[in-house]
């Protein structure tokens, strides 16, 4: 989500400090929490949207996922996410990006890489159980400049933290941007997903605030929630990378369009609501906004459409 909404989002500072976020200034390309993406949408005219090519740059070509685990997670928690990782690229949901080209014509590709061995780095509180202003730019330097996790043009860095690491929220579930200024020379594009605490899981868990259940597909409401937020990052991140590329007239990029939309759903052993599987688990993750000539939220785009 771009800087265009930034007179609206004003309003909601005391939204995010009421449930517990840390005012700082706002970032942009946003996950809005589940409430205020209600609001937004009421103050936004018209029934459909149309989503416009502003002539920037896409990731068309072999991109590639790192994970950066800051802060405490159990096995399982990470085993979590980096199954998400692991088949994302190649599934039915995230080809539906492969709807979006750039100035010559080329499309996005349904593939992304990623290896839990070599694409992951767990920093220990390098910076501290309280993050404070450049955090994210200074902790992918920070794993990349030693040596943890290669420097990657065509990368999407996750910054996933732990809900016991303080971050200065504002209202946002997750974010994604790109920066100059963490390795000379390169355009490293980055997303920021926290696992929220029990007391923001109705801003960002799908589960709890679209569906109002009690736990969620793998059993963990924060994992759980982070994997939803990255599918909107990562989505938004291929289509619009330097903010240049794919959104409406108002700002909103391809996951802001369906945030908390999950059309489809099932429920699962645990008695959750889950609308993907990817790997050998279920998952919540929000729909995509299919570019055609009528545009909606896709679950899925069936994967022998591959460009």
């Amino acid at each position: 989500m771009r800087r265009l909404l930034l007179c609206l989002w004003l309003g909601w500072f005391s939204y995010g400090v009421g449930l517990g976020f840390a005012q700082s200034a706002m970032p942009v390309h946003q996950r809005l929490p589940f409430a205020a993406n209600q609001e937004l949408k009421h103050q936004l005219p018209g029934a459909h949207p149309t989503i416009l090519y502003h002539g920037g740059s896409v990731m068309t070509g072999a991109n590639h996922l790192y994970a950066i685990y800051y802060g405490s997670f159990s096995a399982t928690q990470s085993s979590i996410l980096d199954n998400f990782f692991e088949n994302l690229g190649g599934s039915g949901g995230f080809n539906v990006n492969t709807t979006y080209y750039d100035a010559q014509g080329n499309y996005i590709q349904n593939a992304l890489a990623y290896s839990p061995a070599t694409d992951s780095y767990y920093d220990n509180y390098s910076m501290g159980h309280t993050l404070t202003g450049h955090f994210d730019t200074e902790l992918v330097a920070y794993a990349i400049s030693n040596g943890h996790l290669p420097a990657d043009a065509n990368g999407i860095y996750m910054l996933i933290t732990s809900p016991d690491v303080r971050v200065p929220l504002s209202t946002y579930c997750a974010y994604h941007w790109n920066s100059d200024n963490i390795v000379a020379g390169m355009n490293i594009k980055y997303a920021v997903a926290p696992d929220p605490p029990p007391s923001l899981y109705s801003g960002c868990s799908g589960n709890v605030a679209t569906y109002h259940d009690s736990t969620s597909p793998n059993g963990d409401i924060g994992i759980d929630s982070v994997a939803d937020s990255l599918m909107h990052e990562i989505s938004e991140t291929v289509t619009d990378p330097d903010g240049t590329a794919w959104f409406t007239k108002y700002g909103l990029e391809v996951g802001d369009i369906c945030n908390f939309i999950y059309e489809h759903t099932i429920i699962v052993p645990n008695g959750s609501h889950a609308n993907h599987g990817f790997g050998n688990r279920d998952y919540l993750v929000q729909t995509i906004w299919e570019n055609t000539n009528t545009g909606f939220c896709a679950q899925t785009l069936a994967t022998n459409t591959e460009r």
